[in-house]
């Protein structure tokens, strides 16, 4: 056999070794995340796949061996074997399964109350009450939060909490396992309904008969929700930078208008924990406590928070925590176990909420990266809602433009005039002004 022969023969035996390996790599991995369909206990998985990397290792090595006519082909499969799995089982335990750092607990503002709601949600909130000698309004302003999974923040206590001096009585709260508020015991029962009826529970503690909705982002989604299931109990309604109203996974983000200059990558035990979501919260829960889960996700919202304003204006952000690794309070969880249920027909609000006239506006920024076709869903659903289209400001509007914010909200609280015209048509806005980026 002639030199270049045996070379592209030795070549040829040494891809398909490289290949033979990276497929029991693959396979080490798929087989405990199929089986964890009905397996959470993570040892027992990671037994499985270490066991699993063994074994076809093993078979590799011997294969190569023998193509490759090495002597001894048994004891060098069984020592390539031994040595690959080492390699594997550290490095699964390091990357993987190897916890981090417990990130504790958001710190309570002072003002921090909690209510034992009757769904058995311990909900966080804070109240804020119109000055002294102001008439009170009888229907009280609830602000519901993003996410899902975010939390009341305090620049949203800032703005929402001034209402208190028009004479609301100001809420905001934390959703189930989100911020301060306590976790669920189990992943499966952060669903829409719980939400919606913890609201419920929310107008009740409250002692309202109806009460004003601002919902932000996925906020806006659950108080459609809400509004559906519970009509008659809101008195008005403010979508601000709104998700779909249903199907979020339609809000195509666009970030090309925004300041996010870098994307942040999850850690693999992080990416291991949400592929195990898919198949079993229970596994996932297992891996990774939602508390740990919080402080692993916290490095990619630092790394991702200019997506919340246009170019150039990152440094009108406000600062959530001292350092990228402190816990803001964020349950990605939470977030990656009820999207989803938005694509389920049964919930969907849009027949419920085309018979609600209940005044609504809609406060749409230019530099949002939720698109534009989810306010026009709203316009198409809501017969009473009005789009206000607000220039120069990202998705949390307050950070840009405040006055502008607040002005529009008190206007329609109060039933004064428009403080700017609203958006006539379905047309982007942006279209006219020329921000629109194709």
């Amino acid at each position: 056999m002639s030199t270049k022969r045996i070379w592209l023969t030795r070549s040829g035996i040494a891809v398909l070794c490289i290949i033979a390996l990276a497929a029991t790599l693959c396979a080490s991995m798929l087989l405990p995340y199929f089986l964890a369909r009905w397996i959470s206990n993570i040892p027992m998985l990671a037994v499985i796949s270490v066991l699993t990397f063994l074994m076809l290792s093993w078979a590799a090595a011997r294969l190569c061996a023998h193509l490759w006519r090495a002597g001894s082909g048994a004891r060098f499969a069984a020592q390539a074997a031994g040595l690959l799995t080492g390699v594997f089982a550290i490095s699964l335990y390091c990357l993987v399964l190897k916890a981090t750092p417990d990130p504790g607990a958001p710190a309570p503002f002072e003002d921090t109350r909690y209510w034992q709601l009757p769904t058995g949600s311990r909900i966080a909130y804070s109240e804020f009450d119109p000055p002294s000698g102001v008439a009170v309004n009888p229907d009280p302003i609830v602000y519901v939060h993003g996410g899902p999974g975010a939390r009341q923040f305090p620049f949203d206590r800032l703005i929402y909490g001034s209402l208190a001096k028009e004479g609301f009585r100001v809420f905001l709260y934390d959703q189930a396992g989100s911020g301060l508020s306590d976790f669920l015991p189990n992943i499966r029962d952060y669903t829409i309904g719980r939400a919606v009826e913890d609201l419920e529970a929310v107008r009740m503690a409250i002692g309202a008969e109806k009460m004003i909705l601002i919902g932000h982002s996925f906020g806006s989604t659950l108080a459609a929700s809400y509004m559906a299931k519970h009509p008659g109990h809101v008195a008005k309604v403010i979508f601000h930078s709104p998700g779909h109203i249903w199907n979020l996974h339609e809000d195509q983000v666009d970030v090309s208008r925004t300041d996010q200059t870098t994307e942040g990558a999850p850690s693999l035990r992080m990416l291991a924990a949400y592929l195990l979501l898919e198949r079993n919260p229970d596994a996932a829960q297992h891996l990774v406590s939602q508390r740990e889960n919080e402080g692993l996700l916290a490095p990619l919202l630092h790394a991702e928070q200019g997506v919340l304003v246009c170019k150039g204006d990152s440094n009108r952000l406000p600062q959530l925590t001292s350092t990228a690794h402190d816990n803001p309070g964020f349950n990605g969880y939470v977030t990656q176990y009820m999207f989803p249920q938005t694509l389920s027909a049964a919930g969907d609000p849009h027949e419920a909420l085309r018979k609600d006239h209940t005044p609504a506006i809609l406060l749409y920024p230019e530099c949002n990266y939720v698109p534009w076709s989810g306010a026009v869903d709203y316009r198409r659903t809501l017969p009473n809602l009005k789009i206000y289209f607000i220039p120069h400001a990202g998705h949390y509007i307050q950070f840009e433009q405040p006055d502008l914010m607040r002005r529009i909200m008190v206007a329609f609280l109060l039933d004064q005039p428009d403080v700017i015209p609203p958006v006539e048509g379905d047309e982007d806005p942006r279209l006219e002004m020329g921000a629109l980026i194709t």
